[in-house]
């Protein structure tokens, strides 16, 4: 009989239209998650999401802006599903259908790997290279509630991007292809912000979080990214930061902030800076109302900001692979 494996590609999903509904809704969810791990009493979630609901309504309308972040999953899921038709098992008898999922906006995760219990195996991957308790952990920890229900022995999550050699090898190809167009290294020695999203480092209490923040694993992918970078032979950078798109509320985030390293180096002497959102797999509210303008806003005489990796080619076969040998290890067989 025919196998079928479910490939379930988790974003966190952000409103598409400016629409007060639709951006409260976003934000009701995404308290909804982070009141599993800290204290966040349900009056206060509900204010919060209206006053955001409010705030995205009046802020997106007068840009025209509206995110693209979900728009550009399902390309990477449309991508994702062309690779993968190519794989097939010896005997030809196993497909793959890939499906799109977001934590906060529809169609939700869960609800997306319960219409697909039916599937010989699930193999299912959150799209953010560091893992954390409200990322991959999300999908960790429904499973985990569903365990009598579940037969987990066809599941498999594919984690911890961060340290695999194919997508470091990615992101160099990534940044250099854009900085070759940009720059020569003799004449512009230009310098590279690699931005993260940020972590909770303690509470306004002064206590460390109680659950997974991803806040080393975020470190050590920065610090891996800035010494292949510098000594790769095509790099054209005198020098790479690592910087952090904090939140303004909960207590004391990572450092240093984007707009920290920004104004570290409008006090240096002019030179050209490039920002690469390294902690984010698609462009969406973060890397472009608040990266990108910050850069824009920065007052630095020269900035060019590198695009999230979003549906690159290169990405998109280094996906396909992983979730092929994901596929093989839950079924059993090889591919082709």
């Amino acid at each position: 009989m025919a196998k079928k494996v479910a490939v379930i590609i988790v974003a966190h999903g952000e409103a598409e239209t400016d629409g007060f509904l639709d951006n409260f809704s976003m934000t009701r969810h995404t308290l909804a998650h982070a009141s599993e791990v800290m204290k966040l009493p349900r009056p206060l979630q509900l204010l919060i999401s209206i006053m955001s609901g409010l705030k995205n309504r009046a802020r997106f309308a007068k840009l025209r802006y509206v995110s693209p972040h979900n728009q550009v999953t399902r390309k990477q899921v449309a991508r994702i599903a062309d690779k993968l038709a190519r794989y097939r098992d010896a005997s030809g008898s196993l497909s793959f259908d890939v499906f799109p999922a977001f934590s906060v906006t529809v169609p939700f995760m869960e609800d997306v790997i319960d219409d697909t219990r039916h599937y010989d195996a699930q193999i299912m991957l959150y799209m953010s290279p560091v893992d954390n308790r409200l990322a991959c952990g999300s999908i960790c920890w429904f499973l985990n509630d569903r365990c009598e229900e579940y037969d987990l022995s066809g599941v498999k999550i594919v984690s911890r991007l961060w340290r695999d050699k194919g997508l470091l090898a990615v992101y160099l190809d990534h940044i250099f292809q854009h900085a070759e167009q940009t720059w020569k290294r003799e004449r512009d020695e230009p310098v590279l912000v690699l931005c993260f999203h940020g972590t909770l480092i303690a509470d306004a209490q002064g206590n460390p979080p109680l659950f997974h923040t991803g806040q080393q694993e975020t470190t050590v992918f920065g610090e891996t990214l800035r010494a292949l970078i510098m000594k790769d032979t095509r790099n054209p950078f005198r020098d790479v930061y690592s910087a952090y798109l904090n939140h303004d509320v909960g207590g004391t985030w990572t450092s240093p902030s984007l707009e920290e390293t920004l104004e570290m180096l409008k006090k240096e002497p002019p030179k050209p800076v490039a920002l690469f959102n390294a902690g984010y797999f698609a462009e969406g509210n973060e890397t472009i109302l608040n990266a990108m303008n910050m850069l824009k806003g920065s007052g630095l005489s020269a900035t060019t900001y590198i695009p999230c990796i979003n549906d690159a080619e290169i990405f998109t076969e280094f996906l396909a692979d992983r979730i092929v040998s994901a596929a093989e290890q839950v079924i059993g067989l090889k591919f082709s």
